[in-house]
């Protein structure tokens, strides 16, 4: 298991004890995003400048509205020299809340963009597949697929274009020495 990985369980394990799972992945996303977008709180928060006691002062007053599963977590990972895994582990334990709450986000990529119609249409469809979960749509559009469409979800991939299909007919037709 990854260290990213042990660390966002770890948060979830806290969250989920304390009943505060949601608010946590708010206020996680929330930290995350700023420290993206606000260069001084980056340079503090990555940097090694700051004393560890001052820098889990500057935590508790930065982090006062937030749970406590998040507050303690943004010092451990202080505490441990895991800045730089912020990021990550914030994505990591997003998943894990989502699966813990029933949900599937499925990134679907299509030739053309999908109507709202066709969109529930393949929320429903993938619900079924995926033992009625509640899917979350994520959609793209790639003019290159030519047609059909590419899925992934919890790590896997399936490729339904028209693209990829060419692609494994030619690959098949290369193994058995037709081309």
């Amino acid at each position: 298991m990854s260290a990213v990985s042990t660390y966002a369980e770890a948060l979830f394990q806290a969250a989920r004890d304390r009943e505060e799972v949601e608010k946590t992945l708010e206020d996680m996303k929330d930290f995350d995003a700023a420290v993206a977008e606000n260069e001084e709180l980056r340079l503090f928060f990555f940097g090694g400048q700051v004393p560890e006691s001052q820098k889990r002062k500057a935590i508790d007053s930065l982090a006062e509205d937030m749970t406590a599963s998040a507050r303690n977590f943004l010092k451990v990972l202080s505490d441990n020299d895991r800045e730089e895994s912020l990021h990550e582990i914030t994505l990591r334990y997003e998943e894990l809340v989502k699966e813990h709450l029933g949900k599937v986000e499925v990134n679907v990529t299509t030739a053309v963009e999908l109507s709202d119609e066709e969109r529930e249409k393949l929320k429903e469809r993938l619900a079924k597949m995926l033992e009625g979960k509640e899917v979350v749509l994520d959609t793209n559009v790639n003019p290159d697929l030519l047609g059909g469409a590419v899925f992934r979800f919890g790590g896997t991939m399936f490729d339904g274009s028209v693209r990829g299909r060419l692609a494994s007919l030619r690959e098949e037709m290369l193994e058995r020495s037709v081309v």
